[in-house]
């Protein structure tokens, strides 16, 4: 973990989460997106936070894509953020985009 990722977190004392130092994860490596959708021609984008939902649907449009979210599942989320997976499935979103076609 980079001195800016430990910058970027709350200190442990304050943090919500369990474990002593969170790893940073990258969701795409370790949850595959919908094969439906990817059979459809989207791309798994992140997951978001939907107050910035809007934001993200218009950059994303903008750039000449169609936007299209999932909710997230609790087993998507993994087991050191069990006590945070109300909040999270219901606040995120999973961003998936193609080229309109």
């Amino acid at each position: 973990m980079t001195d800016f990722q430990r910058q970027a977190m709350m200190p442990v004392e304050e943090s919500p989460c369990e474990v002593e130092v969170p790893m940073p994860r990258l969701p795409e490596f370790e949850r595959p997106p919908n094969p439906k959708l990817v059979a459809q021609g989207w791309e798994r984008r992140f997951m978001a936070d939907g107050k910035r939902l809007k934001e993200y649907v218009d950059l994303y449009t903008s750039l000449g894509f169609e936007v299209h979210t999932e909710t997230i599942q609790p087993e998507e989320i993994g087991p050191e953020c069990g006590d945070c997976r109300l909040i999270i499935c219901r606040q995120f979103v999973t961003l998936y985009t193609r080229k309109k076609l």
